[in-house]
Order: C-alpha cells, then sequence, then structure tokens
C-alpha cells in the first residue's frame, strides 16, 4: 500500500465518515480481524445485535438472537465469521477471518432492545471499524479497483467543490468592490447640479441686463452715435 493510498483512505474517512468513533483497521489478505461492539448497560437487556457494512458493499452481515446461533447472510462467510458473547451483556466480538480485499468497508454494530410500549430499540454501537484489506501478492492490486475508485472519485468531488467555493467568493468580492455605493454617488450629483444653477443664471442675468442693478453705460458707445 503506498503512501498516496494512505492519505487518500485518511481524507475519506475523515470527510465522509464525520459522525461517532471510528477505529481504522489494516489488514493482509489471509489475516483476521476483531471487531468488539458494546453499548452502554441499560435496565433492559438487549435481545438481538445485528452487523452491518455499508459504502462499498451496503447491506447485512449477521444477526444473532440471544441465547441462538448467529444467523450470517452470505452462505460462503459462515465459516469465516465467529461470535464471542451474547448480545443481553451488552458486549460481543465478531472476528472475521481469512481476510479479503473485497472485505474491505465500513461495519457497525447495532444492538436491539425490547420495549413494551412501542417498536424494538434499535441501539448503536460505541464504535465503528474501517477495515482496509490489502490484496497480497504482486498482482494483487487488480483484484480491489472498486475501492481505489471510490476513493479517488471523493477526492475529485472535495476538490472540485473547494474550487468552486473558492471561485464564487472571489467573484462575489470582486463586484463588491468595484461596485461604488449609491447615495454618495447620487449626493454628489446633486450637489454638482444644485451649485452649476447660480452660475448659469448670474450669467444670463448679466448678459440680459435683467438684474435691478444699472447697467453700466458705454461712454464709447454714445460719442459715435451722435456724430451720425
Amino acid at each position: 500500500m503506498t503512501t498516496i493510498h494512505h492519505l487518500w483512505i485518511l481524507l475519506v474517512i475523515h470527510s465522509v465518515f464525520v459522525c461517532g468513533d471510528i477505529q481504522f483497521l489494516e489488514r493482509q489478505e489471509g489475516d483476521s480481524v476483531d471487531l468488539p461492539c458494546t453499548i452502554k448497560p441499560r435496565s433492559r437487556s438487549p435481545l438481538g445485535f445485528y452487523m452491518r457494512r455499508t459504502w462499498l458493499h451496503p447491506g447485512q452481515v449477521l444477526f444473532k438472537y440471544t441465547g441462538t446461533e448467529a444467523h450470517v447472510n452470505v452462505a460462503a462467510d459462515r465459516r469465516r465469521l465467529e461470535i464471542g458473547g451474547d448480545p443481553s451483556s451488552h458486549s460481543l466480538t465478531v472476528t472475521l477471518s481469512d481476510l479479503r480485499a473485497n472485505d474491505t468497508d465500513r461495519y457497525y454494530c447495532e444492538f436491539v432492545v425490547a420495549n413494551p410500549s412501542s417498536e424494538d430499540e434499535h441501539v448503536p454501537g460505541e464504535t465503528e471499524f474501517f477495515l482496509l484489506v490489502n490484496p497480497g501478492g504482486p498482482c494483487g492490486c487488480s483484484s480491489y479497483p472498486t475501492l481505489l475508485y471510490a476513493l479517488s472519485s471523493a477526492v475529485l468531488v472535495l476538490i472540485v467543490l473547494l474550487a468552486l467555493i473558492l471561485i464564487y467568493h472571489k467573484r462575489a468580492r470582486s463586484r463588491a468592490a468595484s461596485r461604488p455605493p449609491a447615495p454618495i454617488y447620487e449626493e454628489m450629483t446633486g450637489v454638482k447640479t444644485f451649485s452649476a444653477k447660480p452660475d448659469d443664471t448670474e450669467v444670463s442675468e448679466y448678459r440680459n441686463c435683467k438684474v435691478k442693478k444699472n447697467c453700466p453705460e458705454n461712454h464709447y458707445e454714445t460719442p459715435i452715435r451722435s456724430a451720425f
């Protein structure tokens, strides 16, 4: 497993599985893994227990009713699954042996507690598990393309979303910076228009001699007219 694969897996775990406690488990093909499931003690003891997997291959792995044998959904996995303990004790351990690459997934537990007044209560276990099974042999990497494709797709989607958010905020800031405040512009326009009118009126009154002041006489004009 290369460093880039580890980075992809950690990024997906922290970005997608953000709720609850998640334990990361890494094993090789052929190994075994223990998945301990526990809930806090309560007045009524659990009467049943589920183990489910989600994300890559969602579905039920097994169900165990207290005091009975476990029911495994996939017949081929019966010899690989072992349960230690009973649901009534609020704690048990599921052991998955002879691991394969397609066992890579997210696993979680669920206890069933009887409720006389309504439907049975389903209580999730305190810990969820992300199991990564590394394929063995030089050509084993081709046996889990689904995992690599899912991880690559998740990382790509996150990068695209971050890029879109950054572009949106950058455009919003540039628009806000290039748009002048409207009230200040209108106030300045109003001042200019108002100050321009008295100047025009003053010139007009002076030229047409409509002001109540006496127009200044032109001393050079009178002698010329009297001469003719």
